[in-house]
């Protein structure tokens, strides 16, 4: 798919998921050109779980689709299982699994944006939600088993062995770390295998499948 020329997007939770899922589609269409434009939050600006959902009901979520083929959702699900999350935007995640939590962000999401403006675009629309945090999809770069697939304490499953592969740790958000994690996801065929450990991941992969497929 080098010759993959489509514009992408993205909206996110901050600065450094917005570096991984860069790495990620390029690494995937495998166009190291491919055009992603941040959109939510902008450089320079705070990022965070609750502008994500106020930009997907704002006016320039649904005006951002007259300049790019598709739109990318980010967000982690961990924040929901805390206290201060108004009733506007709470889902009730108990005894939900993977596949299930991530659509009922989806359809959060959708319910944010408007079914009826949501059913005129779908098929732009890409939901990367991940399971607890996106940090886990970096998991199976680095590990293979049970670690491979975890889905909770991921940041600190990481930090036991990244100061001796990598020499630091990423308990802060710093995007220089980031950016050397994200080298792990240039290549098609190493994304492919890793979203198998990672169910959340996968689900993004098939959602971006599909999406291309309706353009290609």
């Amino acid at each position: 798919m080098s010759d993959f020329n489509y514009k992408f997007g993205l909206i996110t939770e901050g600065v450094t998921d917005q570096t991984i899922l860069k790495t990620i589609l390029a690494g995937w269409t495998e166009n190291k050109k491919l055009i992603v434009k941040e959109l939510q939050p902008k450089p320079e600006e705070s990022g965070g779980w609750t502008k994500v959902f106020q930009y997907c009901e704002s006016l320039e979520f649904k005006g951002a689709f007259a300049y790019y083929d598709f739109i990318v959702i980010q967000i982690d699900t961990d924040f929901m299982r805390g206290d201060s999350v108004g009733e506007k935007y709470k889902i009730d995640l108990k005894n939900l699994d993977v596949k299930e939590t991530v659509e009922a962000f989806r359809e959060k999401i959708v319910e944010l944006i408007g079914a009826e403006f949501y059913e005129e675009y779908s098929e732009k629309i890409i939901f990367a939600i991940a399971v607890n945090e996106i940090e886990c999809w970096l998991l199976p770069a680095y590990f293979s088993g049970k670690k491979a697939k975890k889905d909770v304490n991921c940041v600190d499953t990481l930090n036991t062995v990244l100061p001796q592969k990598e020499g630091f740790y990423i308990d802060a958000k710093d995007d220089v770390y980031y950016r050397k994690l994200a080298r792990n996801f240039r290549k098609k065929k190493d994304i492919d295998k890793y979203a198998k450990q990672q169910e959340s991941f996968s689900l993004f992969l098939e959602n971006l499948k599909s999406a291309v497929e309706t353009v290609i």
